[in-house]
């Protein structure tokens, strides 16, 4: 069972709460009360498909109505907000499931009204709630992103990557209902009031962020002799703003992250893949980049690359509640400690797939063979470690056996390893032995169902069994 697949079991054992909505059809209307009411409230998920009892599915065009319904979350729902829809398979049946981010900018309207969640039900607010709802919202404007940057104008933002920012969210979608003009999209955003330039805009967009924030720095050192060697090859110190700092990074670990050899039954005809999996260690950057914590006047993100292993460090802690022990990732509503930085990159395409980044991590790192990453939070800071070795794989002397009387290249089948041991095996103890030759690389499977077969690579068979 994969990972969506049992959260949304989970959600069906939780059944309906102030967090959690079960809509049978897809009727546009109550789905987009539902999402302004959780706005308004906790933030929560709305699982379409489902209607408490069983599960009806989504007939036609599911990719159509995703879209859709994007598109009228921005068109109809003020201000705009941070909502992630996809569609999933579930039972065979094609199901909506939709994460919404509790507002920072509350209240939200739909149709011009205020809706909230009360226990189980949807309603339309009251005059009273409404009222409450102003009067929390104010909560919003005192933290670190929306405080003002002393002394700083419109002269020392970056204009271009202002007005790439509103390009970007218009061609991809995310765009309607926004100001075009660089003043009213800051403005939208309360990055600026009047004249006063808050410091989430320095920090997105700033020429020179350090001047004003000078805990902006991104550190990447290179620490060819672990962490007790004594000397660094290099450090690259990144001061700024958020988006060039992201292209920095990305260029360095382009430019410099270690190649490994794919292992090929042809030995010379090897491919070459990327040591860490560059996908996941964007994500790793971005999870940084929006959730560290920026009030830490000493809290700038740390990136310590080791021989076989690396280390990405940030100020803020990761909530218990997300994570247990080092990497069993819990399914969780997304946290957003800097909900405009966040809504920012959300904008330039930077951020898919909302409160999935950590999940993305870890997948993408299991699926290439490699040690499970693990987070650490301690004294205020979150620990990423990412690793760039495989996991052990255990290789028994039934196994080691029977590989070392294969040449590079020769194939075999399921079948074949079940007979070489005179089918004192059974099947389920051959295809488990060969999934394990298949992990660690030692094989390599070739065609599919009845026709599949395996080749030996030219990986190295390992000296130790277990």
């Amino acid at each position: 069972m994969n990972r969506t697949v049992s959260f949304i079991a989970e959600l069906i054992q939780q059944k309906e709460s102030i967090q959690i909505e079960f809509v049978g059809e897809y009727k546009v209307s109550q789905i987009l009360k539902v999402i302004c009411s959780f706005l308004n409230t906790e933030g929560g998920w709305v699982l379409v498909g489902y209607d408490g009892k069983e599960f009806r599915g989504i007939s036609g065009g599911i990719e159509n109505k995703v879209s859709e319904l994007k598109n009228l979350i921005f068109d109809q729902i003020f201000p705009q907000p941070l909502v992630d829809v996809r569609f999933e398979k579930y039972k065979s049946l094609d199901v909506l499931l939709i994460n919404v981010i509790k507002g920072s900018r509350q209240p939200y309207t739909y149709e011009k009204k205020y809706f909230v969640r009360k226990g189980r039900q949807t309603q339309e607010a009251t005059t009273d709630e409404i009222s409450l709802l102003l009067r929390t919202s104010n909560e919003y404007a005192s933290t670190w992103e929306k405080q003002t940057a002393i002394d700083a104008t419109l002269e020392d933002l970056v204009q271009n990557e202002i007005e790439l920012t509103i390009s970007d969210a218009n061609k991809i979608g995310r765009g309607k209902s926004l100001p075009n003009d660089m003043s009213g999209f800051l403005s939208y955003f309360q990055l600026v009031d009047m004249s006063l330039i808050r410091n989430g805009s320095i920090v997105l967009f700033g020429k020179d962020p350090v001047k004003f924030i000078s805990q902006c720095q991104i550190r990447i050192t290179l620490m060819p002799h672990g962490k007790t060697g004594s000397r660094f090859d290099d450090t690259v110190l990144i001061e700024d703003n958020l988006f060039a700092a992201f292209n920095r990074i990305e260029e360095y670990f382009t430019r410099n992250l270690p190649m490994i050899s794919e292992f090929k039954y042809d030995k010379w005809n090897r491919k070459n893949e990327e040591k860490y999996p560059m996908d996941a260690l964007r994500e790793a950057v971005l999870n940084a980049m929006v959730h560290r914590d920026y009030a830490d006047i000493s809290g700038d993100i740390t990136i310590n690359i080791y021989p076989d292993k690396m280390e990405i460090i940030n100020s803020g802690e990761i909530p218990p509640d997300i994570i247990s022990g080092k990497n069993n990732i819990k399914e969780h509503h997304s946290v957003l400690r800097n909900p405009t930085i966040a809504h920012l990159f959300y904008l330039r395409g930077k951020i898919e797939k909302l409160g999935r980044g950590l999940s993305l991590i870890k997948d993408r790192f299991v699926e290439n063979g490699l040690k499970v990453p693990e987070w650490t939070s301690q004294s205020g800071y979150t620990t990423l470690t990412l690793y760039g070795f495989s996991k052990p794989i255990g290789v028994n002397d039934r196994m080691l056996t029977f590989m070392k009387k294969l040449k590079v290249g020769e194939q075999f089948s399921r079948e074949d390893f079940e007979r070489f041991f005179e089918s004192n095996i059974s099947e389920k103890t051959a295809r488990n032995d060969i999934g394990k030759l298949m992990e660690g690389r030692w094989v390599e499977r070739i065609g599919e169902g009845p026709s599949t077969k395996y080749v030996r690579t030219n990986k190295e068979l390992p000296e130790i069994t277990g």
